[in-house]
């Protein structure tokens, strides 16, 4: 991999997160090709979508039930997916009665393993199934999910998608070449607006009043001014959660604490060697109080409060709720504070889910149906914008979101009425428009961040959406759960200084003793097998 000379382009690698190679295990597609739709695309829908009759409607009175987290947004003011106003529309036009079932928020991972042990499946299932213990093919193997192949004849929609951008048919198709879900696509194109949620955060004015005229852009230029304003009493120099705080900085070292790929070579960033000097220096900043001493504690509650207090000058978060909150608040206790005090640089983020039928679906052909309706030109609007007259209008041939989503009258954040009327900002199975996101950043900090986001060529680096062969999956498991757990203890470890670095090399024979060289060369494997299809 060439060395990036700047922090935008080398975090690039850091955060590979919205760009769809992560995200059919998150939400979108690859590296090269990604999902969701154009700004044409999301006008022409608008335009010519039809309002759906009751002959359009096939499956009307057939009841199914379908699996996936609740987003927060949606929690905070509903206590199902299906009491809000997009649920409630998507059964009104397809006349299919949906039963959303949730995990508790908090132990999505624990109950979805419960669930999986119980044998009792719904019929539809969210699932981020590229992290499925043995991957996409594993799942259809033990009888969890159904592969589509007999059935995409039948998903009209998605079939035209696929069609006219054939990348993604590779993205949903599991390492045996069965087609499994219906995917969370941010863009038919790439790079696009979409693919880019989630960045640094600094105060600008603060850089300012601590004599930097310039905006840093390599690590060394951050270290300078963290520790500037270390000096100048922020108590929290940089904080983000802590399940960031890694991925945020390790991609300045030209690493990436897992599987990605450099000129066609499968790589693992936990055991190259650039990984103790990342690890060196986030020890060094968490010894000098750069880095939040709570960061093993950090949440979302606890990041917006110490930015917006003024604790620290550093962060990262998601450009929606993160940026546009923290610029709303901050503006709402100082008068004099203007939106272009919070700027962001770029990095990526990873959310989102893709649909699956279980072997248990009662009604296979309506949940096929179901999903693919999604990816219509009444879909794309409804998942994008929601009802028309209410959410969104019509204006110079495109929808525009109305005050109820950008001024919510009830009180709720733009986020919250987004996932009230929408699911684009929540993500799951469907097509997402730049369009929304256009509109949803509506600061002009926002839209400078997307700006900056487009800059990167981490997609050249992304692991494609697929996983190791079906003879690997059992031994491939086995070695990522133990190289999880040890990587996990030890590089916290590390950084908070409990282990001392002389201890490092000792680590690294742990993990390839657990096997995560085998890993690797599986993941090539895998890695080869998509890229000839």
């Amino acid at each position: 991999m060439k060395k990036q000379s700047t922090l935008k382009r080398a975090l690039a690698l850091g955060m590979s997160a919205t760009m769809v190679g992560a995200t059919l295990a998150g939400c979108g597609g690859s590296a090269s090709s990604t999902a969701a739709t154009s700004t044409e695309t999301a006008s022409s829908a608008a335009t010519e979508a039809e309002a759906t009759t009751d002959s359009d409607k096939p499956f009307a009175g057939t009841t199914l039930t379908w699996y996936t987290t609740l987003n927060g947004n949606v929690s905070d003011n509903f206590a199902n997916l299906g009491d809000t106003p997009w649920a409630k529309y998507v059964e009104e036009q397809t006349g299919i009665t949906i039963e959303f079932q949730h995990p508790t928020q908090g132990s999505e991972a624990e109950e979805f393993a419960v669930m999986l042990a119980s044998g009792e499946y719904p019929d539809i299932i969210e699932y981020t199934w590229t992290t499925y213990s043995g991957g996409a093919g594993a799942a259809i193997n033990d009888g969890v999910i159904i592969s589509l192949d007999d059935y995409m004849a039948d998903a009209t929609n998605l079939s035209k998608v696929m069609q006219e951008h054939p990348e993604i048919g590779k993205m949903i198709k599991s390492s045996g070449g069965n087609y499994y879900c219906f995917p969370c696509l941010r863009g038919l194109e790439s790079p696009n607006k979409t693919e880019f949620s989630s960045g640094f955060l600094y105060r600008a004015d603060a850089l300012k009043e601590l004599g930097f005229d310039q905006v840093p852009e390599t690590i060394d230029e951050w270290e300078e001014v963290l520790r500037a304003a270390k000096a100048a009493g922020y108590s929290k120099p940089f904080t983000t959660r802590k399940e960031w705080v890694k991925d945020v900085w390790s991609a300045a070292y030209d690493n990436w604490g897992s599987f990605y790929v450099d000129d066609g070579v499968v790589k693992n960033g936990l055991i190259e060697d650039s990984r103790k000097d990342f690890i060196q220096k986030m020890a060094d900043w968490y010894a000098e109080g750069l880095l939040d001493n709570d960061w093993m504690q950090a949440d979302k509650k606890s990041t917006q409060t110490d930015f917006v207090s003024g604790n620290c000058i550093l962060g990262y978060a998601p450009f929606g709720q993160g940026l546009g909150n923290y610029t709303k608040a901050m503006m709402e206790a100082d008068p004099n504070f203007k939106e272009d005090y919070i700027q962001a640089n770029n990095i990526y983020d990873q959310s989102g889910a893709s649909a699956a039928i279980s072997s248990q679906c009662k009604n296979v052909k309506a949940a096929v149906w179901l999903l693919d309706w999604l990816y219509s030109e009444e879909g794309q609007i409804c998942y994008n914008f929601g009802i028309e007259g209410e959410s969104y209008e019509m204006k110079d041939g495109k929808p525009v979101y109305t005050d109820l989503i950008m001024n919510n009258p009830d009180g709720m954040s733009v986020a919250q009425a987004l996932a009230a009327y929408t699911r684009a900002s929540t993500s799951g199975a469907g097509i997402q428009s730049e369009d929304y996101i256009d509109q949803y950043y509506a600061q002009d900090n926002q839209k400078k961040a997307l700006e900056l986001s487009m800059k990167t060529d981490m997609g050249e680096h992304m692991f494609p959406p697929t996983s190791v062969s079906e003879e690997n999956q059992d031994r491939y498991s086995e070695i990522m759960s133990q190289v999880k757990t040890l990587a996990d203890e030890m590089e916290a470890s590390f950084i908070c200084g409990t282990t001392p670095m002389s201890e490092w090399d000792s680590y690294q024979q742990k993990l390839k003793d657990a096997g995560i060289e085998e890993a690797v060369q599986m993941m090539q494997e895998a890695y080869d097998t998509y890229m000839a299809n």
